[in-house]
């Protein structure tokens, strides 16, 4: 009955996307650099990121406990790819409001 409420795979794999994304394009010891071409990193990665959180939304409507469960998931998988909680914590918030922005506009 409550099988499909707590199914996280979908918020598994929306993580595992946006930390493999993030490694690829601001490996953790270059997080707190300041240069032009991270800068224009990160203005991909967030695109990349809006992108992707479109495309979660749509795919799968997510719940409340599916959304709940995605700060803290992202934020524990940050911190095992090494970066520092300084970074994760605001990242994942970040993300959270792009997803939350993104499940309204599909509405």
């Amino acid at each position: 009955m409550f099988g499909k409420f707590f199914d996280t795979s979908a918020t598994e794999a929306f993580v595992r996307q946006v930390v493999d994304d993030l490694q690829k394009s601001i490996p953790p010891g270059r997080v707190d650099e300041k240069s032009g071409q991270i800068d224009k990193r990160r203005s991909q990665l967030d695109a990349l990121i809006r992108r992707r959180a479109d495309t979660l939304v749509s795919a799968a409507r997510l719940n409340v406990y599916q959304k709940a469960k995605l700060s803290p998931m992202l934020q524990e998988a940050l911190a095992t790819a090494g970066y520092p909680v300084t970074f994760s914590e605001p990242f994942a918030y970040d993300v959270m409001k792009l997803v939350a922005v993104a499940s309204t506009e599909v509405r």
